[in-house]
C-alpha cells in the first residue's frame, strides 16, 4: 500500500480560486458551501470526488498499515454518491491533495450538518491527527468529539499516549518508518526560515539527523506563543508528525498541539 506523508497536507487543482481565503479565515460551513460527491478512494486511499479532486481530510491522520486503510475504506464508503457539503481549508498540497471537511446535510440549515471526519473518528474508521483550528470553527457536538478523541490522542505538550520517541540522529529508524506517524525527539542545532516553511533542524550537517518542518503560519504562531530562532536555537524538542523526504528525514508538523520544548 502506497502511503503519501502528511505533511503536503494539502492539495488542488487550480480552480482553487473559490476557496481563496481559506488560509487566514475560518472555513466554517456556509448555505451556499459547495455541494460534491464522493466517487471512492484514489489508488494512495485519499477521498476522490466524482469531479477528479482529490482530498485530505483534515484531522485525520494518514492510514499506517493494511488494517487501517481497510477500516477507512469500509467507513467512508458508505458515503460514496451521496450529497455532501465541501469546505476547503487551505492550498493543495505536494501530491495535489485539498486539506478539507466534508459534511454531511442533516437538514434545512448548516448547524445540523455533521463533519464526515467526526463520523469516521467516532466509527473507529480513522485515527486523529491534531491540527490547528481556530476558535470560531469548533461549533456543534461531532466536530467536539472529534477533537476530544484527538486530545486523548496527543495531550496538551505534543506527547502521545503511548509510544517511545525516535532520536532525531538514528537514521536506520528514521528511514524504517518514513512515512509513518511518529513521535520524534532531539537537540535543534540549528533553524532555517525559508519564504513558506521553517526547518528546525538537529544537526547542522544535511542528511546527518532529521529536521522538523513548519508551515510559515504555523512558525508564525508559536513566534506569537515566544518562539524565537535565538530562543529555541539548542533546545532538545519532541515533535508529533509524519515522516516524509529522503530516508525519512523531514518530520512534517501541521499543530502547536504537536510540538514540544523539552528543556
Amino acid at each position: 500500500m502506497s502511503v503519501k506523508p502528511l505533511l503536503a497536507v494539502f492539495l488542488v487543482l487550480p480552480f482553487l480560486a473559490g476557496a481563496a481565503g481559506a488560509n487566514d479565515a475560518c472555513a466554517e460551513l456556509a448555505p451556499d458551501s459547495e455541494t460534491v460527491r464522493l466517487s471512492g478512494l484514489d489508488e494512495a486511499g485519499d477521498p476522490l470526488l466524482a469531479d477528479g479532486r482529490r482530498l485530505r481530510l483534515v484531522g485525520i491522520a494518514p492510514r499506517q498499515d493494511d488494517a487501517e486503510a481497510a477500516r477507512f475504506a469500509a467507513g467512508i464508503g458508505q458515503w460514496r454518491g451521496r450529497d455532501l457539503k465541501l469546505v476547503v481549508t487551505g492550498e493543495p498540497d505536494r501530491w495535489g491533495r485539498l486539506p478539507a471537511r466534508l459534511h454531511i446535510p442533516g437538514g434545512t440549515d448548516a448547524a445540523s450538518a455533521q463533519e464526515l471526519a467526526a463520523a469516521l473518528l467516532n466509527a473507529g474508521a480513522a485515527s486523529a491527527l491534531p491540527e490547528a483550528r481556530p476558535a470560531r470553527c469548533t461549533g456543534g457536538r461531532p466536530v467536539a468529539q472529534a477533537r476530544a478523541r484527538t486530545a486523548r490522542a496527543v495531550p496538551a505538550g505534543g506527547e502521545p499516549a503511548q509510544g517511545e520517541a525516535i532520536d532525531g540522529h538514528d537514521l536506520a529508524a528514521l528511514k524504517a518508518q518514513e512515512g509513518r506517524l511518529v513521535l520524534l525527539e532531539g537537540r535543534i542545532a540549528s533553524v532555517g526560515e525559508r519564504a513558506q516553511r521553517t526547518y528546525l533542524n538537529f544537526s547542522r550537517r544535511r542528511g546527518e539527523a532529521a529536521s522538523i518542518v513548519l508551515s510559515k503560519r504555523l512558525w508564525r504562531e508559536m513566534q506569537d506563543v515566544g518562539w524565537t530562532v535565538r530562543g529555541v536555537s539548542g533546545k532538545r524538542l519532541r515533535a508529533r508528525g509524519v515522516l516524509s523526504g529522503r530516508d525519512g528525514l523531514l518530520l512534517d508538523v501541521t499543530s502547536k498541539l504537536a510540538l514540544e520544548l523539552v528543556d
